[in-house]
This record gives structure tokens, C-alpha cells and sequence, in this order.
């Protein structure tokens, strides 16, 4: 089984588009979706989805740690090349679709502290043979 991300990343006025696809194991467990894999710089990852939620945990060092609420906003910590960082999250967009194999969603990014956009993502996810 494979998981395939794509990420459309706004960062002022430049997008990028990032397209990944990695061995993925699957189980499930009290009414969550569990997703594991290791990415590109073989930190393993872990993706717990439910219908109105997603965290995703990086095993890097530090450990890295988003989350996504349907409408809602979340402060998550990320390693920066400047130490630890919070921002915060707000999902405007959430579409799990688990019979699919598939969640979508779309999503800002600030700092905790101000209330400017750093960047906006547009993901999806998808996972199946």
C-alpha cells in the first residue's frame, strides 16, 4: 500500500507544489485512522485521521507535531532552523473520505503571536494500492 501527499503551498506571492508517494501501513483503531510511513529524510510519520480531525507526528528530533480541526484553529509546534516555533492552524477545509482512501484538506499558517498568514496549504491525501 502506498500514501501519496500533494501540497500546494502559498508563501506570498510564490506557490510551490510539493508531490510525494511513500510505503504506507494502514490500521485502525477506537474509530481513528492510522497511517504510518517514513519520509524522505526516513523520519517515521504518523497520520491519525477522524471525521473532524487530522495530527500529524514526525518522530524528528525534536518531534514535530500538527493539527487540524474542522473550522476550527490549533496551535502546533514546529522545528525551525531558529529553535521550536508555535503557530497557529486554522482548517477551512476538511473532506475525509476513508472509504476513498482519501482526505483533503485546506488550511493557514501563523504565528502564535500575530495575526498574519505566514503561508496557506491546499493538501490531499491519499492511500490504497
Amino acid at each position: 500500500m502506498q500514501i501519496r501527499l500533494l501540497n500546494q503551498i502559498q508563501l506570498d506571492d510564490q506557490t510551490e507544489v510539493v508531490h510525494q508517494v511513500f510505503p504506507v501501513e494502514l490500521t485502525e483503531k477506537n474509530g481513528s485512522l492510522y497511517l504510518h510511513y517514513r519520509n524522505e529524510e526516513e523520519e517515521k510519520v504518523v497520520l491519525k485521521m477522524t471525521r473532524d480531525e487530522l495530527t500529524m507526528t514526525r518522530f524528528s528530533n525534536p518531534k514535530s507535531i500538527m493539527r487540524f480541526l474542522v473550522q476550527q484553529e490549533a496551535i502546533v509546534t514546529i522545528p525551525t532552523p531558529m529553535g521550536i516555533q508555535h503557530f497557529v492552524t486554522k482548517t477551512d477545509r476538511y473532506q475525509f473520505e476513508p472509504e476513498a482512501g482519501k482526505l483533503a484538506l485546506s488550511y493557514e499558517l501563523r504565528p502564535l503571536e500575530r495575526d498574519q498568514v505566514f503561508a496557506r496549504y491546499q493538501m490531499e491525501i491519499s492511500w490504497g494500492d
